[in-house]
């Protein structure tokens, strides 16, 4: 097990957010977290990581130590690192000057050539095109926009990360090509929490299921078994069919 959160609650106000909500995350795992929207998932990434805040009470364990209490700065440099729903890019900056900003907060600066390399290797990592390396953010293709965060998360060097909604807004060819890269990162050893509402990405990358409502886990298992839960059909699925 290389990550485990335990009875992790966020209150907003009257507002529960998050009650209550356990999982096991395991080396070279990758667990979906599902729901409706409003459903917790993002702010518990928010409360795993500590940005923009961390939770009221429970535990996050990873690697065998507790981290709830971790700086955000200190949390990415110890090998957990996330992206956003929302795009969290410099649009005025080249995508590598983007990932250079991450390279050089991994706490393992080097020469500015070292720097770079670092840099093109995460975007190399991610399948990012290099005829784009030096082209605006701002004008990239959403696809690019998205690769680019997941990029700038690698140089880093996590060894869980944190996807939230990678799928979003893309085509269905683009969804195929996410599906791959979220697999190759996998097959890198790297363990992933996978926020998703695209239910077939999460059926065919995710090697179990959380899912959530109000805040709160009413499903989890392996993917075939947690969709045909009539608890998710009616929170989840129900919701999406209409």
């Amino acid at each position: 097990m290389i990550l485990q959160a335990e009875n992790l609650t966020k209150s907003f106000g009257g507002l529960r957010a998050v009650g209550g909500v356990s999982f096991t995350l395991e080396a070279r795992e990758i667990l979906g977290i599902a729901g409706p929207n409003g459903s917790g998932k993002s702010t518990l990434f928010n409360i795993l990581t500590g940005i923009p805040f961390g939770p009221d009470s429970g535990r996050v364990v990873f690697e065998g130590n507790e981290i709830q209490s971790v700086a955000p700065e200190a949390l990415s440099r110890s090998g957990i690192a996330r992206t956003f729903q929302r795009e969290s890019i410099f649009p005025s900056l080249s995508a590598v000057d983007n990932v250079l900003v991450s390279v050089e907060h991994s706490g393992r600066r080097g020469s500015d050539r070292e720097n770079e390399a670092a840099a093109i290797a995460a975007l190399d990592a991610v399948g990012f095109p290099q005829t784009l390396h030096n082209a605006p953010t701002a004008t990239l293709p959403i696809f690019f926009r998205k690769t680019l965060m997941m990029a700038s998360a690698l140089a880093m060097s996590p060894r869980v990360l944190l996807l939230d909604e990678p799928a979003s807004s893309l085509t269905p060819g683009e969804i195929e090509h996410m599906k791959a890269l979220i697999l190759k990162l996998r097959e890198a050893g790297i363990s992933i929490l996978l926020i998703e509402h695209v239910l077939p990405l999460l059926m065919t990358v995710c090697d179990r299921l959380v899912v959530l409502d109000q805040g709160k886990v009413i499903a989890q298992g392996l993917p075939t078994e947690v969709v045909a839960d009539p608890k998710v059909v009616e929170a989840y699925l129900g919701q999406a069919a209409k």
